[in-house]
């Protein structure tokens, strides 16, 4: 078994993609699985990796990669570059695939979709059987020093500022950074992190003075310990946004390319920064001036801290590779339980999703005075069996309701973005049609309705044992019978 890693980065593009998915290197390392990074740079090197194993060749070649896929490889890609068809050739040579994508830049072929964000909003993809998505919190990609780290303290006092600009600083920030603040702030050390794709490291240090500590290439646990020792960071809008948060470091974030845009408006939506910064701003010394007088403050810094504190779990990369190797089932991760009063509001959000809504008999959006009415309805009523689709912290996920009618129960489903397409609707329906046969074994056979065009739905019954029994204009009427 070999899982192979196909990324990019260097000088221009920066080291942000072969960072993370130095974590899922580890993970699948751990597990004695072989990997190996395939890396399109105009670099030779990467100290970042530098024990692990890697070869930098441009990928982006069908040749290349019918060649030395096998079938049994699973295949990891973080790239900007790579073309859909590139996806799709990679998809169907390997034996699994699994896609990082920040930005929705594409309808992806049969695959793992994540989106390591704060948000599972920021980003909308297509609900289909095809794709399972994971987004959000949960699957941040933290290196692993970074896992449930914990600031034991915070300064009254400002005594050390990090900065650090990524792996390639493509702008040349940080000695413009450091000549504006270092001669107004003798009393504070700046901790600088560059990198070997700088393009200007001896300018760097030649600049350097007693309240400058510079660190090269600095390790990922050097890393951490730098962050726990700093009052607060300047800082890219990448992948050390996710250190930070969990390191509960304080930091300006600066918007260094275009890809950070949905980090920045997620930041600024959860109010988990004051203020974010744009490289090319005419007035971005002014700006950052402005903002490090104010995390000076001690309970600017104490607010923020507390709001970092568990942001972040940690178990991002676990959980993908969870997916990667078996897929995350039923039995681990989700479960049924009967709808509470408190899932109101969930169930009416749901609801209302326009993929939801599109495949309703009835597809109005629906009113919050009415839904109150019904649900309330729905809850009291014994003709109605009410179940609610959760993970281990009880979030709710999705629904599935059956309407009983004498011996026969009317099902309806509908899942959250966040299980979609995991290939759980199957078993998640197989089990809720045992709980209900032994609530009620009075009961015959389940009735599905399903829209024509829905072809996902029209797949799900089928598979689980549903028979066509009539059809009326664009509406089909499924039967499954208990024996």
């Amino acid at each position: 078994m070999r899982a192979l890693i196909f990324t990019e980065g260097g000088n221009q593009i920066g080291l942000g993609h072969i960072s993370r998915c130095s974590s899922l290197y580890d993970e699948l390392l751990a597990r004695g699985i072989e990997v190996e990074f395939i890396i399109n740079s105009e670099s030779g090197q990467f100290d970042i990796i530098e024990n692990k194993q890697y070869k930098v060749v441009n990928w982006l070649s069908k040749e290349y990669l019918t060649n030395y896929i096998k079938q049994s490889d699973y295949c990891i890609v973080d790239s900007y570059l790579a073309s859909k068809e590139f996806y799709r050739i990679i998809s169907e040579c390997g034996r699994k695939s699994l896609f990082i994508d920040d930005n929705g830049r594409m309808e992806y072929p049969d695959s793992i979709v994540v989106n390591p964000s704060l948000s599972t909003e920021a980003v909308k993809y297509p609900i289909n059987d095809t794709n399972c998505y994971l987004l959000g919190t949960k699957y941040i990609i933290l290196r692993i020093p970074f896992i449930q780290v914990k600031r034991e303290y915070i300064k009254s006092h400002v005594k050390e500022v990090l900065i650090t600009l990524g792996g390639s600083d493509i702008h040349n920030l940080t000695l413009k950074i450091l000549k504006q603040l270092q001669k107004n702030n003798s009393e504070v050390i700046f901790n600088v992190v560059i990198g070997k794709a700088f393009r200007n490291i001896e300018e760097i240090k030649s600049f350097s003075s007693k309240n400058i500590n510079l660190y090269e290439n600095a390790t990922a646990e050097e890393m951490k310990s730098i962050m726990l020792k700093s009052d607060f960071a300047i800082t890219a809008a990448g992948q050390t946004i996710y250190e930070l948060l969990a390191t509960q470091t304080p930091f300006i974030p600066i918007k260094v390319i275009d890809n950070q845009h949905h980090n920045i408006l997620t930041l600024e939506e959860l109010n988990l920064i004051k203020t974010a910064l744009e490289y090319n701003d005419n007035f971005f010394i002014e700006k950052l001036i402005i903002e490090y007088e104010n995390m000076m403050q001690f309970n600017t810094r104490l607010e923020l801290v507390e709001k970092y504190k568990g942001v972040i779990d940690g178990l991002g990369s676990k959980r993908i590779i969870d997916t990667l190797l078996s897929g995350e089932t039923m039995e681990k991760e989700y479960f049924l339980r009967k709808v509470k009063d408190e899932d109101i509001f969930d169930v009416f959000q749901l609801s209302n999703e326009d993929y939801v809504r599109k495949y309703s008999i009835n597809a109005t959006k629906i009113d919050w005075q009415d839904h109150k009415v019904w649900f309330q309805n729905i809850i009291k009523s014994d003709k109605h069996v009410f179940y609610v689709v959760t993970d281990y912290t009880d979030e709710f996920l999705g629904q599935l309701r059956y309407k009983i009618e004498d011996k026969s129960a009317i099902v309806s489903i509908s899942f959250g973005k966040s299980i979609a397409g995991k290939g759980l609707s199957k078993e998640l329906l197989i089990k809720s049609i045992e709980l209900i046969h032994e609530e009620r074994k009075e009961l015959k056979n389940i009735i599905a309705y399903v829209s024509n065009d829905n072809i996902p739905s029209k797949k799900l019954f089928e598979k689980v044992g549903f028979i066509l029994h009539e059809s009326n204009n664009n509406l089909l009427k499924y039967l499954y019978s208990f024996k």
